[in-house]
């Protein structure tokens, strides 16, 4: 039996692309509560190499939503090991705001319910739409 990885925001961890190449990723929220089975993160950088190289600012991916930094996916690989931790480095204040976050016109900062967002607030909070592993393998292979 695997023995499930801890995980924190702020964790810095590698995921294998099906190029070879690795996205060196940062937690933003180590969701654990009312949305267990998924977690954000931001990508630093598409590099040849696992090894974290200091970077703070989020590579920017697009989909039908627009430009985004932060994508939800399901927390299986990162709590079985499978994406390993690396490193760790806090959360800068910009960062951190992603932590925020809306779920059908509600207002979360993490797993906390905070209140029900004004139709004209939508646009200001990212939405928690999980993306399943290959569409996060689709975002990552947006940089050449």
């Amino acid at each position: 039996m695997l023995k499930k990885v801890k995980y924190k925001a702020g964790d810095i961890f590698v995921i294998p692309m099906h190029d070879h190449r690795f996205a060196i990723c940062q937690v933003i929220s180590a969701l654990h509560d009312r949305f267990k089975k998924v977690f954000s993160f931001g990508v630093l950088s598409i590099q040849e190499d696992e090894v974290y190289h200091g970077e703070q600012q989020y590579l920017l991916f697009t989909s039908y939503r627009g430009s985004f930094s932060m994508i939800v996916t399901a927390s299986k690989l990162l709590a079985q090991g499978t994406w390993q931790i690396i490193d760790y480095a806090p959360l800068s204040a910009e960062q951190a705001s992603l932590q925020y976050f809306s779920v059908s016109n509600h207002l979360y900062h993490n797993d906390d319910y905070i209140r029900i967002l004004e139709i004209s607030e939508l646009q200001d909070y990212p939405p928690l739409a999980v993306a399943g592993y290959e569409l996060v393998q689709k975002y990552l292979a947006q940089y050449p």
